[in-house]
C-alpha cells in the first residue's frame, strides 16, 4: 500500500511517498511467451552490454557485481524462475531505448533483460527520470499492434496494452537497465568508508535487477517540486532495509525479508500460470 503525504515549504511542495507491502509493477513476465527468449520459458535470460565504460571502476569490477548480484536472487528457492546469462553480442552497442532517444544503443530490440551501459546523465532526463543513478525501463507490447511501448508510456492508464494470459497485469517482453556513468561508484568496503559519496556497483544492480523482475520500490522517499511542477530534489532515507527502498544508493548486498517476500509473491507460481489466449 502506498501513502502520500503533500506539504509546503519555502514556496515548495514536498510529496513524501510510504510505499508499504509487496509492491509489485503492474506489467510483469508471462512464462512461455514466444516473444521473450524462446530457449527455455521458464527461464529470464540477462545479457551485458560491455561498450560503455563506468566512471570510478573497472569493466571486471562491474562484471563481478552483476554476476553476484544474479546469483543473490539465483540462491532463492520459492520460485522455478531461472536468470541465464548470454553472451551472443559481445562487444555490441545494445540499447533499443537508448537508440531509440539518440544516445547511441541499437534499434533491434532484445529479450529479456539488458543491462543495457552507463549513459550520460541526459539520457535520464530524456526518458523521464532526470537525475536518476540508474533506472530499468520495461518494454510492453501495445495491444493492437504488438509494437514496442516502453518507459513512463507503460503507466499510461489510456494505453491499451497486451495481457495475454488475462491476468490483468500488462505483458513483459524486455527490461533495459541504465547506470548513470556521471556518478562516483565503488566496490569494495575500503572505497566505501573513505569515500564521501558513493554508489555501490553491486547494490544498485542488485536493486535494478530486482525492477527488472517485477519488482516495485518499499520504503519512504521525498520529492521536491518547484512552483511550476519541475523536479528539484529527490529525499532519500539513508538507513534502507530494504534492497528495493528507493535509497539503496548506499551498500545492500543482500535481500531483506521483504524483499525475498516480494519476489516469492511473483514466483512462486511460475510454470504453472494461467495460459496464453
Amino acid at each position: 500500500m502506498e501513502k502520500v503525504r503533500i506539504y509546503q515549504r519555502d514556496g515548495l511542495t514536498h510529496v513524501v511517498v510510504q510505499d508499504r507491502g509487496n509492491q509489485a509493477f503492474t506489467y510483469q513476465w508471462v512464462e512461455n511467451d514466444p516473444r521473450r527468449h524462446t530457449d527455455d520459458g521458464l527461464a529470464l535470460y540477462y545479457r551485458v552490454d560491455r561498450t560503455e565504460l563506468p566512471r570510478g571502476v573497472t569493466w571486471e569490477q562491474t562484471e563481478a557485481a552483476i554476476e553476484s548480484a544474479a546469483a543473490t536472487f539465483r540462491a532463492l528457492t520459492c520460485g522455478s524462475v531461472e536468470l541465464i546469462r548470454v553472451d551472443d553480442e559481445l562487444g555490441e552497442n545494445l540499447g533499443y531505448i537508448q537508440d531509440a532517444v539518440g544516445f547511441g544503443g541499437n534499434p533491434t530490440l532484445r529479450p529479456d533483460i539488458t543491462f543495457a551501459g552507463w549513459v550520460p546523465r541526459e539520457f535520464f532526463t530524456a526518458v523521464g527520470v532526470p537525475g536518476s543513478f540508474a533506472v530499468a525501463l520495461p518494454v510492453v507490447p501495445d495491444a493492437q499492434d504488438g509494437s514496442p511501448v516502453w518507459g513512463l508510456d507503460v503507466l499510461d492508464p489510456n494505453r491499451e496494452l497486451s495481457d495475454v494470459n488475462g491476468d490483468r497485469k500488462h505483458d513483459l517482453v524486455a527490461t533495459e537497465v541504465y547506470f548513470n556513468r556521471d556518478w562516483n561508484y565503488v566496490t569494495d568496503d575500503e572505497d566505501l568508508a573513505n569515500t564521501l559519496f558513493y554508489i555501490d556497483v553491486e547494490s544498485i544492480v542488485l536493486h535494478e535487477l530486482g525492477h527488472a523482475l517485477g519488482m516495485d520500490h518499499f520504503g519512504r522517499y521525498e520529492v521536491v517540486l518547484d512552483q511550476d511542477g519541475n523536479f528539484v530534489d529527490l529525499i532519500l532515507n539513508p538507513h534502507s532495509l530494504s534492497t528495493m527502498n528507493t535509497s539503496n544508493y548506499l551498500q545492500k548486498r543482500d535481500l531483506s525479508g521483504s524483499d525475498v517476500a516480494s519476489f516469492c509473491g511473483l514466483y512462486a507460481d511460475w510454470g504453472a500460470g494461467m495460459p496464453l489466449r
